[in-house]
């Protein structure tokens, strides 16, 4: 079957629309990562356990990785339009509702339904500049759309240690309730502007599209995964959640224990994690120009995470500028593992019209990575030390990398075949 489209071809609206879909995801950190910048002024009050804080943070990402598979499913099927605009709006009320509690279930059931909904935004997102941008561009758009994160990260932590040591950490939910209502009114004007510039002045033309019933082989969704490797694959995005996400969660509380620094310089030392994230992004991009292969830039990544994870063991508790030093590379090696298997490698599956539903799949076992380790690290840094649970991590890289070389010769053949 052909499907119609129209790709944008004016520079202004083919920038108009990275600018929005930026700015888009990037408001989405700051009702997200609040909370886990707020985790040590909430704790400092006194009213909550480590435990429970880390309850509150597993909820979210549970919920957002539950809610990939949903979105990437709807992402195909529906308007990206109205998917996101609903993630945005519901998130802008949950933080808004965040402010005005205590109680730590209500606190954890009100950020569960923020991690649902803003799970509506990503795959959609990508499906929407992949339909809109032609195959030259949409794959830089995808890789640079990443850049939102530490940027993202980097404002949410200023902008979260900033009301703490002036008001408190309620401000912070209210602040960025506000923001992202904004926001969610912009996403859908922007999104008008571009679709009536690309239907009345862009390039129309017809692509087939491999036939998606049920007996076809070529689409059917549990094939595409058992075939093209994903299954292995499935368990280094499980880790790579774990080290990107539950492991930037507890920095701060993990500079303040270790080295006995206050709230405030505890948010803000952790804000050189981001600003080093941002290099994730283009390492990522530099490395698969050469290699061109998605899989196995990420398995380079994951050897060298293993190496500064192993420095980080070595000289935990002993000095606070290697300590950082060393999350910040690691982290920044996951932000480039996220560029390449959540930014790009979706976008491989245009063909058979499973772009959102490849990114959700995907990107929800990163969210459960996420979840897992949001809790998990808490309990273990309280039981064993966290020098034990780095060590926890490192094993976790190198076993993550070695999975990437294994299913290199399977994705290889199946791209070849089918995509």
């Amino acid at each position: 079957m052909y499907k119609k489209y129209y790709k944008l071809k004016d520079k202004k609206f083919i920038i108009f629309l990275f600018c929005l879909c930026f700015l888009v995801y990037l408001s989405t950190y700051l009702g997200r990562l609040n909370y886990s910048a707020s985790i040590t002024a909430i704790l400092h009050e006194g009213n909550f356990t480590k435990s429970q804080t880390g309850v509150i943070g597993t909820a979210f990402f549970l919920a957002y990785g539950i809610g990939q598979f949903i979105s990437g499913f709807l992402g195909d099927k529906f308007s990206p339009k109205k998917l996101v605009f609903i993630g945005i709006f519901v998130s802008s009320i949950t933080n808004l509702c965040m402010a005005t509690i205590n109680n730590y279930i209500a606190m954890t059931i009100f950020w569960s339904i923020n991690g649902l909904f803003q799970s509506f935004i990503w795959s959609p997102m990508i499906r929407f500049v992949v339909d809109f941008l032609d195959d030259k561009i949409k794959s830089k758009a995808c890789i640079y759309l990443n850049l939102s994160v530490p940027i993202g990260t980097i404002l949410t932590y200023v902008m979260t240690a900033s009301i703490i040591a002036l008001i408190n950490w309620k401000v912070v939910f209210i602040v960025s309730g506000f923001i992202l209502l904004v926001i969610s009114i912009l996403w859908v004007i922007g999104y008008e502007i571009i679709e009536k510039n690309a239907k009345s002045y862009g390039i129309e033309y017809e692509k087939q599209i491999i036939n998606t019933n049920k007996n076809s082989n070529d689409s059917n969704l549990f094939y595409v995964i058992l075939s093209s490797g994903f299954t292995l694959l499935l368990f280094s995005l499980i880790v790579q959640g774990t080290l990107k996400d539950g492991v930037t969660n507890w920095v701060p509380v993990y500079i303040n224990e270790t080295y006995n620094l206050g709230s405030f310089i505890s948010i803000v030392s952790t804000i050189i994690i981001p600003i080093f994230n941002v290099f994730g992004v283009y390492f990522a991009s530099i490395i698969n120009s050469k290699i061109k292969d998605e899989i196995k830039t990420s398995a380079i990544f994951f050897f060298i995470c293993s190496i500064c994870l192993t420095i980080l063991f070595i000289f935990s508790g002993k000095n606070v500028y290697i300590s950082l030093l060393m999350l910040g590379i690691s982290t920044t090696t996951m932000m480039a593992v996220n560029t390449m298997l959540i930014g790009l490698l979706p976008t491989n599956f245009h063909k058979i019209n499973k772009v959102s539903s490849i990114s959700g799949i995907l990107n929800s076992f990163v969210y459960i990575g996420s979840a897992i380790s949001t809790y998990s690290i808490g309990i273990m840094s309280e039981n064993i030390g966290w020098k034990n649970t780095i060590l926890i991590w490192v094993i976790l890289a190198i076993i993550s990398c070695i999975i990437c070389l294994a299913v290199l010769k399977k994705w290889k053949n199946y791209r070849l075949k089918n995509l």
